[in-house]
């Protein structure tokens, strides 16, 4: 399925026009309080459930605290499941000219994905990509329009360029991801400063930016496998 990766490809750089603010690294602990709240607009099932329907009127803040607030929530997965959904994913991708049938069993095996981990930048582009062809264009926006928000929260917490200023994931392979959206291709392989960051040396570029650093010491998602 070449034709889906060069799609995903120009699909990435578009979703770099999603919201930019001042950057700030996620208070885990106030989002825990605010996501927790009931009676808060920042309540958590509260912004996952406009997420879910492509909400683009969500501010950086309720971005912010739904992709962040998502890592202090419980979980539970079935492995087993993920595993072979993985499988019959990977088997279509592989496919010169994917079917009809085909694109309709990536929306499928992709929903079980989400279930999962619901931030996947590359899950939804493999989804917008398949709605499309399929015609199905409210659903396509839709996905547009979570990956903005998953792209707009992740910006919000630091431009990459020193440790100290750097892009908070809850996710290692939103690290990958970001380095597309960015327009900027890794040299060589990633590797970990300190046990705390993920550095990404990135090829030549306009900005003379040599490489981004990502933080990877939020707290763990709470995991319950089946």
């Amino acid at each position: 399925m070449k034709k889906i990766f060069t799609i995903l490809v120009f699909l990435m750089v578009l979703g770099a026009n999603a919201q930019q603010t001042e950057t700030a690294m996620p208070d885990y602990a106030l989002i825990q309080k605010n996501i927790s709240d009931k009676n808060s607009p920042l309540y958590f099932e509260k912004l996952y459930n406009r997420y879910k329907k492509g909400d683009s009127t969500l501010t950086t803040e309720e971005s912010r605290h739904l992709y962040y607030g998502y890592a202090l929530m419980p979980k539970t997965y079935d492995k087993a499941l993920l595993s072979t959904t993985h499988a019959s994913l990977n088997d279509i991708l592989k496919k010169e000219n994917p079917t009809t049938a085909d694109l309709t069993d990536v929306i499928k095996y992709t929903a079980v994905l989400l279930e999962a981990n619901p931030f996947s930048i590359t899950i939804k582009k493999y989804r917008q990509y398949c709605l499309m062809q399929l015609e199905l264009y409210k659903d396509a926006k839709i996905e547009r329009a979570q990956t903005d928000i998953i792209i707009d929260a992740i910006l919000s917490s630091g431009d990459g360029t020193t440790k100290q200023n750097s892009i908070h994931v809850i996710d290692a392979t939103n690290e990958y991801e970001l380095v597309s959206i960015l327009g900027f291709e890794p040299v060589g392989d990633e590797y970990a400063t300190n046990g705390q960051y993920d550095y990404f040396a990135i090829n030549q570029n306009m900005y003379n930016l040599p490489g981004l650093y990502f933080e990877v010491s939020g707290p763990k998602t709470q995991v319950t496998g089946l």
